[in-house]
């Protein structure tokens, strides 16, 4: 895809990538600005929905099981590398009601109470209540969000829809698609995740779109290319999601050539990796 953008214009849709070694899976990420999101981080609170939505980046591909059911939680670290910077998140969604209109999902920062155990920060999250439509795979994933409550410091603030469609990390997050232009399935490959070893089928997509901006003496081609590895298995829950990784690049060339220094190539990778699932959510974000 090309995209042609007026002088001085700096935006575009761009996706991120994923790698990942022949014993992992990489997750690509839908096509527009990156989670998720992202994901799939960053996790600390502000910008939780950004990677709490990674889980649900390739919500709308058929080749992942998309399920939701109370009681049902997936718990994943993140990490992320970026210009020579590394960051490291846990984040926890889950399932906690359902009602004729759909689900009530919570977005947990996870914290690390003692070596090797996560538990969720103390009235810190994201509560989304998300609308039966989203089993249809279509549309943007924002639309079939009917609610949004913001959890700081144990008080939850219902945020006006007007009001969390326009924040940029909850936008960032709800309105960036992935639709990849290449996909294949590799080889199976195996996780383990709590002592407990599962199959999983292994997807590799890929999308790269290109964007001209028009510069007084030439022009500046942007070439942006995201890779994600998953690996699935059907007994995680919401996306089966066992392993994802991210991998985004961006590259310019100017033309003519060598009219000024190009932008350096930019790099972003971004891997959510299962630490624990089940079936027994409880509520958190819970008013007095």
């Amino acid at each position: 895809m090309t995209r042609r953008t007026a002088r001085n214009s700096t935006s575009r849709p761009t996706g991120s990538g994923s790698v990942t070694d022949r014993s992992h899976s990489v997750v690509p990420r839908r096509r527009g600005r990156s989670l998720l999101a992202p994901a799939v981080c960053a996790l600390l609170l502000c910008a939780a929905p950004a990677h709490a939505l990674d889980v649900f980046t390739l919500w709308s591909r058929p080749e992942l099981p998309l399920s939701l059911a109370p009681g049902a939680r997936a718990d994943y670290r993140t990490q992320t590398l970026e210009t020579g910077r590394r960051s490291d998140d846990a984040l926890r969604v889950q399932c906690v009601a359902e009602d004729v209109s759909g689900w009530w999902v919570e977005l947990l920062p996870l914290v690390e109470v003692e070596a090797g155990v996560l538990a969720p920060a103390p009235g810190e999250g994201w509560r989304l209540h998300l609308g039966r439509g989203l089993l249809e795979r279509r549309g943007d994933l924002a639309a079939h969000v009917l609610a949004v409550e913001q959890w700081q410091e144990g008080r939850g603030r219902v945020l006006d829809p007007a009001e969390w469609r326009e924040d940029p990390l909850v936008q960032s997050s709800l309105r960036s698609e992935f639709v990849p232009d290449e996909r294949s399935e590799l080889e199976g490959t195996m996780r383990v995740v709590g002592g407990r070893e599962l199959p999983c089928a292994h997807y590799l997509m890929a999308a790269a779109d290109t964007t001209l901006l028009t510069l007084p003496r030439g022009e500046l081609r942007q070439i942006h290319r995201r890779e994600i590895t998953a690996a699935v298995n059907a007994d995680v829950p919401f996306l089966g999601l066992a392993y994802a990784a991210e991998r985004s690049e961006t590259r310019s060339t100017l033309v003519p050539e060598g009219s000024r220094k190009a932008p350096r190539p930019e790099i972003r990778v971004e891997i959510m990796e299962l630490v624990g699932f089940g079936n027994d959510a409880a509520p958190v974000l819970v008013r007095p």
